[in-house]
């Protein structure tokens, strides 16, 4: 089977614009900006903003600020050169899209109105209003954009680090490099697949990470890839989850939970990965356990281990937000994420401070689609301090989740933060029933949403 396709058809052309039409019509997640605030007069609001990040949260950030202000005096800080449209790399491990295919050069979506300074933001000092990079250099601000994103800690697990990625078996598309040795591991399964019986696992973490539905998109393509080319009879392919539910959303968890009885894969919950042993292609997990204490005449919880052997094991490392926030307490919560007020994402304690994208520490959003809403709420309620006015817009937590269930078919799980009485909150872009799989939302998947990332997103259009 070929997977990797460079153009679509006539009648795909037509469907993926039906369906691109559709989610920007029903969502303002997609659509574009109020066109009201893209209309209005510049502010003449002053102040030094600096930037720390040049992902997609902070590259939308700074150029919406730049179209908000009148003389912006705006810089970024961050020594990536190349940008990577992480929501392809599932698509690359997949075989969908080449290794290429998310690289693009960052200096061409560098808004004009903002400084550029290519260092690494290595430290801040909220009280003294300073970031300090790795060249030594301190530079000063008014007011400050957290959007450093997330660093992957492959080492927390025993016995792996990132090298590891792509051999003995042991995958994981949160890295780039994971991502695009990942392909050759998923047809190797499948070509063994036919010879004798493989065991895949695909494993979870217990820290905040994202896009949550990652290692279960991998496992459905394993599926589906292995049922096409292999033989999926002689492969049992396992999610080992961390927690006691499929997902955070009690209609999708349900709507997933079929979908792996439907594809014959199988599962195991409260299972948390704590060492590799390569070698032998084998994994230890930690499960609780409720023993009796003697002394206490209570249950209590402990941990016993269960090592399982593999084939082929999804990795998704212990993350918490980057180094710059996470090692200062002023600023990071206990996992390491920017402590934030989740409708506002104005800093409760600095409130010249703002963050944007994965970093923030907020219920769900670390998505490239939260990232999309973020942006004109950060920007818009910075400028409204600026003018010394309170925050007016507000984050509902809207994340989405295109989740790939098989070649050809996505689920998308769009929900926001949950009601005041503990209820969830779906937020779909179309009238549909959002637990269906539907070939739209592939569509939509693999050739829709980069180009409105990259053509509309950074450019603060859309």
């Amino acid at each position: 089977m070929t997977n990797r396709q460079s153009s679509l058809s006539r009648r795909d052309a037509l469907k993926l614009a039906g369906a691109a039409s559709a989610v920007m019509a029903f969502n303002p997640a997609f659509g574009a900006l109020n066109t009201e605030a893209q209309a209005a007069a510049p502010i003449a609001a002053k102040g030094k903003i600096v930037v720390i990040g040049a992902g997609a949260a902070g590259v939308s950030t700074a150029a919406r600020l730049c179209d908000l202000l009148a003389d912006p005096d705006i810089t970024i800080i961050d020594d990536t050169q190349t940008h990577l449209y992480q929501p392809a790399f599932s698509l690359i491990a997949g075989g969908v899209v080449s290794a290429e295919y998310p690289k693009l050069n960052n200096a061409d979506y560098i808004p004009k109105g903002a400084k550029w300074i290519k260092q690494k933001a290595i430290a801040i000092d909220p009280d003294a209003k300073t970031v300090t990079t790795d060249q030594g250099e301190t530079i000063s601000y008014d007011f400050l954009v957290i959007a450093a994103g997330i660093d992957l800690n492959y080492e927390a697990i025993e016995g792996l680090d990132r090298s590891m990625l792509g051999k003995s078996g042991v995958a994981s598309i949160y890295a780039y490099e994971g991502a695009t040795r990942a392909w050759n591991q998923l047809q190797e399964l499948a070509a063994e697949s036919k010879k004798r019986k493989v065991s895949a696992l695909f494993c979870e973490t217990t820290t905040p990470i994202k896009c949550g539905g990652a290692p279960k998109k991998i496992a459905f393509l394993a599926q589906d890839y292995i049922r096409r080319n292999g033989a999926r009879d002689n492969a049992e392919l396992t999610q080992m989850m961390t927690g006691g539910s499929w997902f955070g959303v009690q209609v999708y968890a349900d709507a997933i939970e079929k979908l792996y009885a439907k594809r014959e894969m199988s599962s195991r919950f409260k299972h948390k990965l704590v060492k590799i042993d390569a070698a032998r292609r084998e994994a230890t997990f930690a499960v609780p356990k409720l023993v009796m204490d003697d002394d206490l005449g209570i249950e209590v919880e402990q941990s016993e281990f269960v090592t399982k052997p593999y084939d082929f094991i999804h990795i998704v490392p212990n993350q918490s937000g980057a180094a710059v926030v996470a090692k200062n307490p002023k600023l990071a919560n206990p996992t390491g994420f920017l402590k934030v007020n989740i409708e506002t994402l104005q800093s409760e304690t600095y409130p010249e401070i703002f963050g944007a994208g994965d970093i923030v520490a907020t219920p769900f959003g670390k998505t490239g689609g939260s990232a999309h809403k973020h942006y004109p709420i950060v920007a818009q309620n910075l400028v409204d301090t600026m003018q010394g006015k309170p925050p007016s817009q507000k984050y509902n937590g809207y994340t989405v989740c295109p989740l790939i269930t098989n070649y050809g078919s996505v689920m998308m799980l769009e929900f926001g933060y949950k009601g005041a009485d503990g209820s969830d909150t779906l937020l779909p872009s179309a009238p549909l029933d959002p637990t269906q799989e539907r070939w739209m939302w592939w569509l939509l998947k693999v050739h829709a949403l980069m180009p409105i990332m990259y053509k509309s997103m950074l450019r603060a259009k859309g």
